[in-house]
């Protein structure tokens, strides 16, 4: 569309190179390919060699919580939350680029996973850089070099893709970007996470930019914060899988760090099972549902979110609850 007072223009077009190799480009089916899986989740394939993941999330959803359990993951080799690394023996190195967080805070959200994953941070398999002062050639320059010279590295994570250009909204701009990435991950074989915020109004990402990178992305995934606190990572599309149950966190405060709402709320158990219901139903044989919700919140330090949807089913299921003429009954055992 013409703005107003401007007439329609066509598009300048593109330089066509002449005498291309086509042999360059030809597939060949007399050879057999193979992939590396990187990530799985649920063992659904999630992101393998030469490929893309982008994360996407409104802002302070907790797009890089779940990031750094990626990251958490591929470097300790462990399974958390569902989701599995597996890098190749010889190139286990990981690297993180972070471009939006100020010095201070991005110490102290590696620290943070640091602590939770049993991380040394002066190994030689995990390196982060902080590209916030450079422009967008300077960060693609960045990327390039890191790729370079660390030859042993497969997992390069960027937090966030939206500085990898100047506009979101420009066409041309976002899809250089997009080659720029391809190339990368071509020509080095290395793996791609990346973080992109999504729209306010929408649960887009951002721009012509998000456009692109979920139809060059092997997997998108999708974080929503929920309104009693937790946040849930979904499946927005999947190249190599068909969908992945959520994964639903919670900040666990008995152990000062996020985890799933399952080990969360089996967490709030770090006493006897018996001893929270004994103080909940304090000598009464039995309680409306009502009362015991109510109960059960001043006692547990969690959301009743937590209790009421995987605390108290979770009693009913070991038996410890019991159901009698419409009344919630403790089975003291």
């Amino acid at each position: 569309k013409a703005s107003k007072g401007q007439s329609l223009q066509a598009p300048v077009p593109l330089e066509i190179i002449p005498d291309l190799d086509l042999s360059t480009f030809r597939v060949n089916f007399q050879h057999e390919v193979s992939q590396t899986i990187v990530f799985t989740i649920q063992e659904q394939i999630i992101l393998t060699l030469g490929s893309l993941l982008v994360i996407t999330g409104k802002p302070k959803a907790r797009k890089s919580t779940y990031l750094h359990t990626f990251l958490g993951s591929a470097i300790k080799g462990e399974s958390v939350w569902g989701i599995k690394a597996t890098l190749p023996e010889e190139r286990k190195k990981v690297v993180l680029i972070d471009t939006e967080q100020s010095l201070y805070d991005l110490h102290t959200s590696v620290k943070r996973m640091s602590r939770n994953f049993g991380i040394d941070l002066s190994g030689n398999f995990f390196t982060v850089y902080t590209a916030r002062a450079l422009d967008v050639a300077s960060i693609m320059t960045l990327i390039e070099t890191i790729c370079k010279n660390n030859p042993d590295c497969s997992l390069i994570a960027v937090d966030g893709l939206v500085d990898l250009v100047n506009d979101i909204n420009d066409v041309r701009e976002a899809k250089s970007s997009v080659n720029f990435l391809k190339n990368i991950a071509d020509s080095y074989n290395v793996a791609i996470l990346g973080v992109l915020h999504q729209n306010k109004a929408t649960n887009f990402s951002l721009g012509h930019l998000g456009s692109f990178l979920s139809r060059f992305a092997q997997s998108e995934l999708s974080v929503v914060k929920n309104e009693d606190g937790s946040s849930t990572l979904e499946s927005t599309f999947l190249r190599s899988a068909d969908s992945i149950e959520p994964i639903t966190i919670g900040w666990d405060k008995a152990n000062e760090r996020y985890d799933t709402v399952e080990s969360i709320s089996l967490g709030a158990l770090r006493y006897s099972e018996s001893s929270i219901l004994e103080e909940i139903f304090n000598g009464k044989l039995a309680l409306t549902y009502k009362e015991l919700t109510t109960r059960a919140k001043t006692v547990i330090p969690e959301t009743g979110y937590y209790i009421e949807k995987k605390l108290i089913p979770y009693w009913y299921d070991t038996g410890l609850l019991k159901k009698v003429s419409g009344l919630v009954q403790f089975n003291r055992v």
